[in-house]
């Protein structure tokens, strides 16, 4: 179902969809998915404790695209995809430093090694990016489903995929890279939410008690405009990693433009938050007397935490899944710092209204 309305319409279904369509036809989603498991299904949390937002999308892997009819050609064009960028990235030499080579369906223009040609058309290529656009050996992409122009982003780690021509070889790479570990948990079946245990606060309260201290502590929260812009599409299309990356880009990209510095990362945290002797560039505090000098110092250590522990492993590392749960408190970090970032802004306006 995901994969004939994808092959219709080039967009993956959302949630709501096939759940209407499996209802339509006596199934519930939760008994048909725990038939599959997230090596052949994206979107869809592992334990099935919380069913997707009606508007995430649910995509295949390319080993989902391989249990399905007529997808041959897509398949064959994501492989001539990854042979193509194992290609180009021993001679990419960017512009800038640090810049990711990327490939663009140009760069797929026949003839491509031994590719039929006649399965090179522009719809196949954009099916071939659409199955790997998340898979491990990228490092993420976008696209214009209007003209079907699509970029993909890499680096190094294309290379253990280098003259892969079946879906088997490909995908025994994969799982090399991944690691036992994770394989192990994205070849387990999706099962019913009641199976997930919650581990208790306290051995001393009982498992309903704890249940019940966890209801009444959620909480919600509005996201930081800036946040919500960079991330909305990113996590209702059920791409959480990417939202994340996408939210402490965004504060690093803010912090850069406030410090008028050119760095990066945890050396701009540095700059911008913690120029002893002088005042810090940002500031980013609400104390005053003697606990300013403390908040300043753990300010300048959070927002150096979130660039090494939260941006850079999303930024350079392999991609791998955040749990919603997660991700959801990391883009309230994010949007944490961001509101933090609003107080030098609101003191320069301040300042330029003045006399």
């Amino acid at each position: 179902m995901v994969w004939q309305h994808f092959s219709a319409s080039l967009r993956w279904p959302t949630f709501d969809y096939v759940d209407r369509k499996l209802y339509a036809s006596g199934l519930r989603f939760e008994e048909a998915v725990q038939q599959l498991c997230p090596a052949l299904l994206r979107g869809v949390e592992a334990d099935l404790w919380q069913l997707p937002q009606g508007t995430t999308e649910l995509s295949l892997t390319v080993a989902g695209a391989a249990n399905c009819a007529n997808t041959e050609p897509p398949i064959s064009s994501f492989l001539a995809t990854v042979r193509t960028a194992a290609f180009i990235e021993p001679h990419y030499q960017p512009k800038d430093p640090g810049a990711l080579p990327d490939l663009r369906p140009a760069d797929l223009a026949p003839p491509v090694d031994d590719v039929d040609l006649a399965l090179l058309t522009k719809q196949n290529r954009f099916a071939g990016f659409a199955l790997a656009l998340h898979e491990p050996c990228f490092r993420g992409g976008g696209h214009n489903l209007d003209t079907l122009e699509w970029t993909l982003r890499y680096d190094r780690g294309i290379r253990p995929f280098a003259n892969v021509h079946r879906v088997d070889e490909y995908w025994r790479i994969r799982e090399q890279v991944l690691g036992p570990g994770r394989v192990e948990a994205d070849n387990t079946p999706f099962r019913k939410g009641t199976d997930r245990d919650f581990a208790p606060a306290s051995k001393a309260i009982p498992d309903a008690r704890a249940a019940e201290l966890m209801e009444a502590m959620h909480v919600t929260c509005i996201l930081h405009p800036l946040i919500a812009e960079v991330a909305s599409d990113r996590y209702s299309g059920g791409f959480y990693y990417d939202a994340v990356r996408s939210a402490f880009q965004a504060v690093e990209h803010r912090v850069a433009v406030l410090a008028g510095a050119t760095e990066v990362g945890e050396r701009l945290m540095g700059i911008a938050f913690g120029a002893k002797p002088d005042p810090p560039k940002i500031t980013a505090t609400r104390s005053t007397g003697g606990s300013l000098e403390s908040e300043q110092n753990g300010m300048q250590f959070l927002f150096k935490g979130a660039m090494g522990a939260l941006r850079n492993p999303r930024m350079h590392g392999p991609d791998e899944k955040d749990a919603r749960d997660e991700a959801d408190e990391m883009l309230v970090f994010a949007s944490f710092l961001m509101r933090r970032l609003d107080i030098e802004d609101e003191q320069r306006k301040a300042a330029s209204s003045g006399p």
